[in-house]
């Protein structure tokens, strides 16, 4: 019988038995005196420093930020966005108006990062599996030191020379775009008028500044935050989903021997 991964079994099981989201916050309890020190053996002398390498409206403005949106005003609309306390993740018709996220934590321990970790290549990575000296071990490590969040890591997953190459040299626009959407946001384009605004915007800004906007836009902040993997929607039709986004999410997902680097005779329109 074939041997499977422990790390893939358990992502697997997890995903069967319906779990919560997959999640890691360790950057939320960087710096702390109490903590942080003594959370895990690999950092011991590594606090997190998640000003760094993570932007915030007060940011420093860097080369190319001369737009009227940039990082740091997404940044700020964001930071405002998290005043309100809106609730986290997928919403429903019953309890939408009801709740509200105060606050809420998240694991930080070995087993919760190397679940997110495995969890992040799979969604963006489209199911197709890296070399090992394909990934970018830099990344996991500051995950793994709290400097940045899973958002953080997700940014970096989709501007890393592998995704380059297998999701944006190797298909059209058209398929670029929707696999863009299917990646970060779990979810399938809306309309044809959706596409073609994202058309423009990649002509106009380039790939980085698409993938950006994506996920600084107020969409994945409300329903991954910082710390949740972004994960497949709409197969419960939460607030919001159309029929269509049911049946384009179903063509989407071709078997989990698939990966979406596979390219199929027609696209989803």
């Amino acid at each position: 019988m074939q041997k499977i991964n422990k790390n893939k079994f358990e992502y697997i099981l997890s995903s069967i038995n319906g779990r919560k989201p997959f999640s890691y916050g360790k950057s939320r309890v960087s710096k702390s005196k109490r903590i942080t020190y003594y959370m895990h053996s690999r950092s011991a002398y590594m606090p997190g420093q998640p000003e760094i390498f993570t932007n915030s409206s007060l940011s420093s403005l860097g080369k190319g930020l001369y737009r009227l949106e940039n990082s740091l005003t997404r940044a700020y609309k964001l930071e405002q966005n998290l005043l309100l306390k809106q609730p986290i993740g997928k919403k429903y018709y019953y309890n939408s108006n009801q709740i509200y996220t105060y606050k809420e934590y998240y694991p930080y321990d070995d087993n919760a990062l190397r679940l997110a970790i495995n969890a992040s290549y799979s969604q963006i990575y489209g199911n197709f599996h890296s070399m090992e000296s394909e990934r970018p071990i830099d990344l996991e490590r500051r995950l793994r030191n709290g400097d940045i969040t899973i958002k953080e890591f997700i940014r970096g997953l989709i501007k890393s020379k592998f995704y380059l190459k297998e999701y944006f040299e190797k298909v059209n626009q058209k398929r670029c775009i929707e696999l863009l959407f299917k990646h970060i946001l779990g979810r399938p384009l809306n309309d044809e008028e959706e596409l073609r605004v994202n058309v423009e915007l990649i002509c106009a800004v380039g790939f980085e500044e698409l993938a950006d906007s994506l996920i600084d836009s107020p969409e994945y902040q409300e329903i991954f935050g910082e710390n949740i993997v972004p994960y497949t929607r709409f197969w419960d039709s939460p607030t919001g989903s159309r029929t269509s986004s049911f049946i384009n999410t179903a063509l989407s997902q071709k078997g989990s021997a698939t990966s979406d680097n596979v390219i199929y005779g027609s696209s989803l329109s």
